[in-house]
């Protein structure tokens, strides 16, 4: 029998992070990181909930009978139940936990033995934090010349918002995107969240660590990436401000409509609660929609015979759409735009994505096997490389998993001062009854 070829390594493999990275925005930034291959350290605390596992120490009845409830496995609340968080499980595979109360000279000695041995340090919290708790690039840098230390709150390190609080919606309302991605003719207490400020802000991180650990291959030397919430969102709203920047345009609201699509939006079909998304970016791609509609002569009408004329009708238009639409299915209209060269996709909810037959041909769903949650099916890595295959390593950790792994096998504690550690509550796997 032929010799099996070893795995390529991972992309990033041999890389050592360092995290408290917590909510949405961290957690998407240091899951792509493990995704390639680097070995990423969480530093929780038994005093302090981690956000991403549950604010609170216990959870009311009341709130696992609701949305709440529906992030751990069977609505669980039983002691334990921040290892059996769905949003942690999925941000924080592949991780490593640690334990370490930084407050205490113990557990900062500690971390600051483990910033010698690491070459990245990865935090979100609110600005004044790292400040208050004396971990701070510039006394990490002293420690390790070599350290990459990105720093990402909400508005960034500098500046007079430095120390604003907030989370993704506060964000995306300052940025406008709550402003710009609103219902037509209503104002923005009509607006969804989305919280897209959170994982859009961890992917430039990510992207941003990677690129000052491709500089400190040249220079030899780390360097702190500062990062604002804010500045990443209204990157992807630059279409807009260049339109005030060039034009003092101001644009509106726009619903599901679209500048130069018309149409462009979500319309009702047969089945029960069907919907079908449809964009039409040309004149041919219309007169391709009349056609599947049955009403070539649409593309000839006055009304609708190019894209100026479609927007002045465009409610008119939408109308004759939508009774066309909600007579059919909307597997079979994906189906029949996609083959006339329409764009269109039917609105799936969660389980028929997973039964998609194209993502399950693609491999994007992996299970998983979490020694609290069991086993379920989580997204694998995004990016198929042809020669580093990407592939979700492990499951995400339990609280304080790794502390002996890493803190006796890494740093050398001896097996008295470990217990010690556990003795004085600066180590652990159980959050204290007085944890805020």
């Amino acid at each position: 029998m032929a010799a099996s070829t070893p795995a390529a390594p991972l992309p990033l493999e041999g890389v050592r992070v360092l995290a408290n990275a917590t909510v949405w925005a961290g957690p998407s930034a240091t899951l792509h990181l493990a995704d390639l291959g680097a070995e990423v350290i969480e530093i929780e605390s038994i005093r302090h909930m981690n956000r991403t596992r549950m604010p609170s120490r216990h959870i009311a009845p009341e709130l696992m009978e609701g949305p709440t409830g529906a992030l751990f496995v069977d609505r669980d609340a039983s002691e334990g139940f921040w290892n059996r968080n769905a949003n942690f499980n999925y941000g924080k595979r592949a991780h490593k936990s640690v334990t370490l109360d930084l407050t205490d000279p113990n557990g900062l000695e500690l971390f600051h033995d483990l910033v010698r041995v690491s070459d990245v340090f990865l935090e979100n919290n609110a600005a004044d934090v790292v400040e208050r708790l004396g971990i701070g690039y510039e006394t990490l840098s002293r420690l390790n010349p070599r350290l990459v230390m990105g720093r990402f709150p909400g508005f960034g390190i500098s500046g007079p918002y430095r120390n604003f609080k907030g989370y993704a919606p506060t964000m995306e309302a300052f940025a406008g995107h709550t402003y710009l991605r609103g219902y037509r003719d209503s104002d923005p207490s009509w607006t969804p969240g989305s919280g897209h400020g959170d994982p859009n802000a961890g992917a430039h991180m990510a992207f941003a660590i990677q690129a000052a650990l491709f500089a400190r291959e040249r220079t030899g030397a780390g360097q702190l990436i500062d990062l604002s919430h804010v500045e990443a969102v209204l990157h992807h709203l630059a279409y807009a401000f260049m339109d005030y920047s060039m034009n003092r345009r101001v644009q509106g609201t726009w619903g599901n409509r679209h500048p130069s699509n018309v149409p462009n939006g979500f319309f009702p079909c047969a089945g029960e609660d069907e919907w079908i998304g449809i964009a039409v970016a040309s004149d041919e791609a219309f007169a391709a929609l009349a056609g599947a509609m049955g009403q070539p002569e649409l593309a000839a009408d006055p009304r609708f015979a190019d894209v100026v004329s479609r927007r002045r009708h465009e409610d008119e238009l939408e109308a004759l759409v939508a009774e066309w639409t909600r007579r059919h299915p909307a597997r079979g209209l994906r189906e029949r735009l996609q083959a006339a060269g329409v764009p269109a996709a039917e609105v799936l909810p969660p389980e028929a994505l997973r039964d998609d037959p194209h993502l399950l041909a693609r491999g994007f769903w992996a299970e998983v096997e979490h020694p609290a949650a069991g086993r379920h099916h989580y997204p694998a890595p995004v990016a198929k490389l042809e020669r580093h295959p990407l592939r979700i390593r492990g499951p995400a950790p339990l609280l304080g998993q790794h502390n002996e792994e890493v803190l006796k096998g890494l740093l050398g504690v001896s097996d008295a001062r470990y217990e010690e550690l556990i003795d004085r509550g600066v180590i652990g796997d159980s959050y204290l009854e007085s944890a805020t």
